[in-house]
């Protein structure tokens, strides 16, 4: 069924910026029209029909981990819990970098998505397609701006009830159904399983843009995903970025206090640091200082105070023109092209279509790394440069026939196409199975990394460590930075 189109497509959350597209004539927020067929309730009734959709379309949601567990249970009771609206031809349903607290399913009609603020092509999406999931976890805003194409009737899933199905099934079951077998085994305490909680909401300040602060606590939280098989399920983190005075701290610790938040933070500026200590020791909030050591230590250490600037100019440096370099070559040799310029590669990744390796491509030329990348196609000879190149250099990637026909379907819904051979499901488990016996035949040095349920960062990592391990020990495989004066 169809995977989010926005969220296959598009990165992480973006802030608003002043202005929008010219094509995106903004009506007021509320532009959505409620549906008439509503209960005697003032919910808005939605068919059967609907509920099948829905039964299909929720566990591909790939930002609701808790849902692709196959609870079915839960599924149900979130697709009753939805209401159906309609929206008119040119409605703007949702724009690029504004917060909203709801997930829309297209259940009739067309829409047009796209990214105003970054270049992305238009996409096309109908029936089975959804977006702005992100919005349901915290106050993110959507990844892309979406506008009715015709008229359109939609499904709406709320936060607030969203939150509510999620809560009340973890009291009731406290564990999911594939997981009840494990308790027994779990009785010595070694945090196999978890008892049900409450939701525990996560505040992250800072006066920069907070992305240190936001990628450390979602590596914590991954060391929880066995309690309820998503982080996102039992919590919800909240960014609070470019923070400037004194009174925004204030009015964000009071709420965090009434939310009974944990706050984590990190400010350079001395003065709106200690705010947020003498604000958390007030409202009597825990509050996590990931910066505040570090910077008292090199104080120390350097003998002299921190300069408080925040936004600084990017120095560029060998190491920063390296990162240039990398991404440019990345670009060039990208799906397979210009095998002449392979020989200057770091990383090669090979694999079948559609399994991930331009995004990873990316991901590590971001790291300094030169990666190119090769479509494997069944019985299709790769160019000879494959194999002439130092073979070290080559990481095979695979992926399950069944994620793997779930990307490439989704594919084809964005150029309106269905029932291809491209993503027919036994022809997909014929090529799965032929480039595992390529690997074999062509590429035995080659390291084969699943990448059916593995996100780019992990995926990268994962190479990286193999590429470090091949070196030696992590002393052989260190990396000094140029001196910084």
């Amino acid at each position: 069924m169809a995977i989010g189109l926005a969220c296959a497509l598009l990165g992480g959350p973006y802030a608003a910026k002043t202005g929008t597209s010219s094509r995106l004539r903004l009506r007021p927020r509320h532009v959505l029209m409620a549906s008439d067929a509503s209960d005697g309730e003032g919910q808005v009734q939605i068919s059967d029909e609907d509920i099948e959709l829905l039964r299909q379309v929720l566990p591909e949601v790939k930002e609701l981990v808790v849902l692709q567990k196959g609870n079915t249970g839960l599924i149900m009771e979130l697709a009753k819990s939805m209401t159906s609206i309609k929206a008119a031809k040119g409605d703007v349903l949702a724009v690029e970098g504004q917060p909203d607290s709801r997930m829309l399913v297209i259940a009739e009609g067309d829409v047009r998505l796209e990214r105003p603020q970054k270049p992305m092509p238009r996409v096309a999406a109908s029936r089975g397609s959804y977006f702005g999931a992100e919005c349901l976890l915290g106050n993110s805003p959507h990844r892309s701006s979406a506008v009715a194409e015709s008229d359109c009737r939609l499904l709406q899933l709320d936060r607030t009830c969203f939150d509510a199905v999620i809560m009340s099934q973890k009291a009731d079951d406290g564990f999911d159904d594939d997981e009840e077998d494990d308790e027994d085994e779990d009785e010595d305490g070694d945090g196999a399983s978890c008892l049900p909680g409450d939701m525990v909401d996560i505040f992250i300040l800072s006066d920069s843009t907070g992305e240190s602060a936001s990628a450390s606590v979602r590596t914590a939280a991954q060391q929880f995903q066995y309690c309820s098989g998503s982080t996102c399920a039992g919590s919800r983190t909240t960014v609070f970025r470019f923070i400037r005075s004194q009174s925004e701290i204030q009015k964000i610790v009071a709420d965090a206090s009434s939310k009974k938040a944990v706050l984590v933070y990190t400010f350079m500026d001395p003065k709106l640091h200690q705010v947020v200590i003498d604000e958390c020791k007030n409202h009597q909030v825990e509050g996590i200082d990931l910066w505040g050591p570090l910077l008292g230590s090199l104080e120390q250490r350097f003998g002299a105070k921190r300069s408080g600037i925040f936004g600084r100019h990017q120095v560029v440096t060998d190491e920063y023109m390296t990162i240039v370099k990398a991404i440019e070559y990345t670009r060039k040799v990208d799906d397979g092209v210009l095998p002449n310029l392979w020989d200057e590669c770091d990383i090669m990744l090979i694999g079948p279509s559609r399994a991930g390796k331009t995004p990873l491509s990316f991901y590590l030329a971001q790291r300094g790394f030169k990666v190119a990348n090769y479509p494997l196609i069944p019985d299709e000879d790769p160019p000879k440069e494959l194999f002439q190149i130092d073979q070290m250099k080559c990481f095979a990637l695979q992926i399950k026939p069944e994620r793997l026909q779930a990307i490439r379907t989704q594919r084809m819904k964005q150029f309106n196409r269905k029932n291809t051979e491209y993503a027919n499901l036994n022809n997909i488990k014929k090529e799965v199975s032929w480039i595992k016996n390529f690997y074999l035949r062509r590429g035995p040095k080659w390291p084969i990394i699943d990448t059916s349920n593995a996100g780019v960062a992990e995926t990268a990592s994962r190479i990286m460590e193999i590429m470090d391990r091949r070196k030696g020990d992590a002393l052989a495989a260190s990396c000094e930075s140029a001196l910084t004066l």
